[in-house]
């Protein structure tokens, strides 16, 4: 991270690496933020579902950039991101 960059964190439902604040807090307490990419709301969606299971539907239902406010990263593709994130088999069960 270059000087002045804010720190970046990632989704772990879509493996999202431009998130702005971390799914959960330094207690290990959900930060109630939201994915831009997925829409996953960390603390309400994945209070009941686990992260893989989140995942596979975001997948199921087409892999599209959720948030309306904040645009896709030039070039984003889904695809590209989840084997990035070690998601490419379904990736890691939580």
């Amino acid at each position: 991270m270059s000087e002045g960059e804010a720190p970046k964190w990632t989704c772990p439902v879509c493996g999202y690496a431009g998130l702005r604040e971390p799914p959960v807090d330094p207690t290990g307490s959900p930060t109630y933020s939201m994915c831009p990419c997925c829409g996953t709301q960390y603390g309400a969606d994945d209070l009941e579902k686990p992260h893989a299971e989140l995942r596979k539907a975001w997948v199921e239902t087409g892999a599209q950039w959720w948030s309306q406010n904040e645009p896709a990263p030039e070039g984003w593709d889904a695809n590209k991101q989840l084997q990035a994130a070690g998601f490419a088999d379904g990736g890691p069960r939580n």
